[in-house]
């Protein structure tokens, strides 16, 4: 680990500007000279020896997310922020709070900054019922959603290494490019039918490509029962075989 004879004070010396959210970190940044980057962030908080996680999975998979408006599933109101490519929930026991810590990964489009400026509209509520299960996250009355996306900064870790399979393309170029794809398939078909006249069905095809493409809805799968099945407490012991 220490190869290049840096003490472990040294390695965690922050490399940026605290900026607004007092980050330590930028967080990896991926990219490959394109018009985009994709970002990352890392975070671990210990878990309360009581925490609720049925609450904390109900709140992913049936609350309505205040940020999407009445009706709204996770994944409608996660797919309307055009933002966040991916984020992961998982819960390990870590010597470092001595039980079990609460671990949340996350890409997305934009700054680390901006991540965590949008990140308050979630709302105090819903934080809450996440982060709240954590050992010293803010939750009395005077509690506000930015105290508790502070909280959240401050838990940042860093990640070892990353991959996005098209980090130069952002989330509205990527919905483009399957919006066209499907446009050109349809007029393929309709030209290979030989029906109508060629001119109109370019002049159609055209028009439909200058129209404002459809969201491609993200995707969200949530382990409801992983407060029954830990699947992680005999990792040790399988390891050691």
């Amino acid at each position: 680990m220490d190869h290049e004879n840096r003490s472990l004070a040294e390695l965690s010396e922050p490399n940026t500007s605290a900026g607004a959210w007092g980050l330590r970190y930028p967080g990896l940044v991926m990219g490959n000279g394109g018009k985009n980057e994709v970002k990352e962030f890392t975070g671990m908080w210990a878990l309360q020896p009581d925490a609720d996680l049925v609450a904390l999975t109900d709140t992913l998979s049936r609350e309505i997310p205040v940020w999407g408006g009445p009706g709204k599933t996770f994944s409608e109101a996660t797919t309307m922020l055009g933002l966040i490519r991916t984020a992961r929930w998982f819960v390990a026991r870590t010597q470092d709070f001595g039980g079990y810590t609460l671990f949340f990964i996350s890409q997305f489009d934009g700054t680390l900054e901006k991540y965590f400026d949008d990140f308050v509209l979630n709302g105090k509520e819903n934080l809450t019922k996440i982060w709240g299960q954590c050992v010293g996250c803010p939750t009395g009355p005077d509690a506000t959603a930015r105290d508790i996306v502070e909280y959240i900064a401050r838990g940042q870790i860093k990640t070892l290494a990353c991959y996005d399979v098209a980090p130069s393309l952002s989330i509205g170029q990527i919905y483009k490019a399957a919006d066209w794809y499907e446009k050109t398939l349809k007029f393929q078909r309709a030209v290979a039918k030989g029906d109508g006249n060629l001119d109109d069905a370019v002049d159609a095809f055209f028009h439909e490509l200058a129209q404002p493409y459809e969201p491609v809805l993200s995707g969200a799968m949530i382990d409801t029962d992983v407060a029954h099945q830990w699947q992680y407490e005999d990792v040790a012991e399988r390891l050691s075989k």
